[in-house]
């Protein structure tokens, strides 16, 4: 039964993965991170940065629904004991975070820059750094696999072919390059990039 939950949750997001469609951009990429499930678990049922609400609790899975106090947004979370699921609700993007042997990990699905963009979410600090972590899947290789460092120099390159040759889509599209995770890391190396736009005061998801 678990794992027939996880399949029919992430499905969606990985059909986009393997779609031909370019204009999906969305990947999927696992890196471990520092904070300790049980503690996750406390914060998502009690954190003061949103209002909880426990909708169902049934043969160890509880279903959560935390809102944003001050825009119309919210996320979908499944609490197991060893597996927490998240879903944002504008985006449909999904955050796995789940317990292996003694670490804990966190898997996500959807757009590059929606990269731990979300205010409701979590506090998830990855242990080493994200540039290292691997893409296993994503609409602009495939199923090769590729560092998030290479994938967000590829995936630049497409941004600023787009701005080059398509004007409308430049027009609509957001004009940070990276996500904050992204920019932090680059700025931690000494590479020179223009800095993110603000997001505080923005709706999480």
């Amino acid at each position: 039964m678990f794992y027939r939950i996880n399949d029919e949750m992430f499905n969606e997001n990985l059909a986009i993965l393997k779609s031909p469609d370019r204009q999906a951009k969305c990947m999927r990429i696992q890196f471990e991170i520092k904070e300790k499930l049980p503690d996750i678990i406390s914060e998502i049922l009690h954190s003061d940065k949103w209002l909880t609400l426990v909708r169902d609790e049934n043969h160890g899975l509880r279903r959560v629904t935390i809102k944003d106090p001050y825009f119309d947004s919210e996320a979908s979370v499944d609490i197991w004991e060893h597996e927490i699921h998240v879903t944002t609700a504008w985006s449909n993007y999904t955050y796995r975070i789940y317990q292996k042997g003694n670490s804990v990990w966190c898997e996500y699905i959807g757009a590059y820059r929606g990269l731990l963009e979300q205010n409701l979410l979590p506090m998830m600090t990855p242990k080493e750094n994200i540039l290292d972590s691997e893409v296993l899947n994503s609409s602009l290789f495939g199923d090769r696999r590729e560092t998030l460092r290479n994938y967000s120099a590829e995936n630049l390159k497409l941004k600023k072919f787009r701005r080059d040759n398509f004007v409308a889509e430049y027009q609509l599209a957001s004009p940070r390059d990276h996500p904050k995770i992204v920019y932090d890391e680059f700025i931690k190396e000494g590479v020179l990039v223009p800095p993110p736009e603000n997001k505080t005061g923005k709706p999480g998801n």
